[in-house]
């Protein structure tokens, strides 16, 4: 009996054909640049890991809500809602927590401009430990109080001097018989805003209410909790894609490895309809008898 031996050549090609057979068409495609930019996340100082619904220079715009941009300035994260600019002191995926301190506040209570605490409705809320302090510029200095509930603090704001008031008090009548000539004497005020801060803050500021106390609950900051399409989101990663949003559509979008989808990651049509393993084996045979005939 004669033995007749392939060259080594034709045993290499034989195996590249059946390894390709094999292959999954997944194998030999590329991700989605969308998929693989979103599924990135940053460092910014001491916050690490920052994701959706956030996006800044290494995760593109469409990674995130266009509100919720972060900046790292000087190795602290900043976030501007508004026209004010926030630092992030903290990010707390599993509760969805955003925690900041104004920046306009982190040296004094006398800010060039007196802007009112902004947050974004129905994505950014404040959460039951935040507690507002209200804060009156520009007091008129006939029938300043006396009352030490109200306490005073100076300020020099575009080389103007002004005095100022604070007050932690949610109702004004709590200050017993003289609310009322506080009323109207604060109503006199050119300007006042309120600020929130924490719960442990506003205790802290209500037993020792002097303006060192009061900025260093400023600097404490508080909360924000946001809602990003969660559900949406959760639904996305569960199916293995990553969570983004359209800004042509203004709509939550999910990244998948092939294409985005509306809420989860479906199977690729491409997949859908590669050889079954039957119908590989199939090929590899013929493939076989092929050359071995």
């Amino acid at each position: 009996m004669q033995y007749h031996l392939f060259p080594t050549k034709s045993w290499f090609i034989i195996f590249l054909i059946i390894t390709f057979v094999h292959a999954p068409s997944s194998a030999f495609a590329k991700d989605d640049e969308r998929y693989v930019s979103c599924s990135n996340s940053f460092d910014c100082g001491d916050i690490k890991g920052v994701g959706y619904p956030f996006w800044r220079s290494n995760r593109p715009h469409y990674c995130g809500y266009p509100e919720l941009k972060l900046d790292c300035s000087a190795q602290d994260p900043e976030i501007t809602i508004e026209k004010l600019t926030y630092k992030v002191l903290g990010i707390d995926n599993q509760t969805r927590t955003l925690s900041v301190a104004r920046t306009d506040y982190a040296e004094n209570i006398c800010p060039t401009l007196i802007l009112n605490t902004t947050w974004i409705p129905n994505l950014l809320n404040y959460t039951p430990d935040d507690q507002n302090i209200t804060i009156y510029y520009d007091c008129p200095t006939q029938g300043a109080p006396t009352s030490t509930a109200l306490p005073q603090f100076p300020c020099n704001i575009n080389a103007t001097e002004m005095t100022g008031y604070f007050t932690a008090f949610a109702n004004l009548s709590d200050l017993g018989s003289s609310a009322s000539n506080l009323t109207s004497y604060l109503a006199s005020c050119k300007d006042s805003i309120k600020v929130p801060v924490r719960e442990s803050a506003f205790q802290q500021i209500l037993s020792t209410p002097t303006a060192a106390q009061l900025l260093g609950g400023l600097n404490q900051g508080f909360d924000l909790q946001w809602n990003a399409s969660n559900s949406f989101c959760h639904t996305c990663q569960s199916s293995g894609g990553t969570c983004g949003y359209n800004q042509t559509t203004t709509a939550f979008t999910c990244y998948c490895k092939d294409q985005p989808q509306q809420f989860s990651c479906q199977q690729s049509p491409t997949d859908a309809q590669s050889p079954t393993n039957d119908q590989s084996s199939s090929m590899s045979s013929c493939l076989l008898l092929f050359f071995f005939c």
